[in-house]
């Protein structure tokens, strides 16, 4: 078992099991960083992002935005499967791409024309949403995407979680989905990762017993800086 594979698992199956969203979001810069193959982290993170989703749902299915779930149904996933089944075996360097992403995401806040402009777009659902499938099928990131627009909605925090949780638990099954239909099927019959899988649950279940004592405000601050050097880190990478 790997260590830095490990660490990361524990410490994204941690956020994820508090917002909903952190295995590919966070999880997949890291280990790109670390020089693990894109594919293959697919196959590590997937089934465990699917496992503490799972178990979020777990008697709040009430609580669920359906009328947002079923947009990104009809407009997301047909996007997701395209864009990762044209990009499933070709070599594709996506770390400068998700680099600029994170950055933008990271400081939106602090440029008002730039936090202007996805504000508008969030105005306009369809399109957001199926750029959001774009960008998760071909980077893994569009967590970044779909949390930016659950938050903005008027609901419950138990609502949000839920609804994210929901999002991204449709979202990572099609993808799981179309890897098995474009030949990727060995990805996830690989039993030394099973190992990895069952950290997620156990993460969730001892991070649950924190949940109602988390700071929403203080973690999306940190967040922001987090993704912002990762982002930085990613496009030097590309460079040096």
């Amino acid at each position: 078992m790997s260590i830095d594979l490990l660490i990361t698992i524990i410490v994204t199956s941690t956020i994820q099991s508090i917002f909903g969203t952190g295995v590919l979001l966070f999880g997949t810069p890291i280990l790109l960083i670390l020089g693990y193959d894109f594919f293959y982290l697919l196959g590590v993170l997937l089934p465990i992002s699917v496992l503490i989703n799972v178990l979020q749902l777990n008697g709040h299915l009430s609580e669920i935005k359906y009328s947002f779930y079923k947009k990104l149904i009809y407009f997301s996933a047909p996007v997701i499967i395209i864009s990762l089944y044209f990009s499933y075996g070709y070599s594709i360097n996506i770390n400068v791409y998700i680099g600029f992403f994170l950055i933008l995401i990271a400081i939106k806040d602090y440029i008002p024309f730039l936090k202007k402009s996805i504000t508008y777009l969030l105005y306009y659902e369809t399109l957001y949403l199926a750029i959001l499938g774009f960008l998760h099928g071909l980077t893994n990131l569009g967590g970044s995407m779909l949390s930016g627009a659950i938050f903005n909605k008027k609901i419950s925090k138990e609502g949000k979680r839920a609804t994210i949780a929901i999002c991204y638990l449709s979202m990572a099954l099609i993808q799981i989905l179309t890897l098995f239909i474009s030949g990727g099927s060995d990805l996830f019959i690989n039993i030394s990762n099973y190992s990895y899988w069952l950290i997620g649950p156990i993460t969730f279940l001892i991070i649950e017993k924190f949940y109602s004592r988390i700071d929403e405000k203080m973690y999306n601050r940190y967040s922001n800086i987090f993704l912002a050097l990762i982002g930085l880190v990613l496009v030097a990478k590309n460079y040096f």
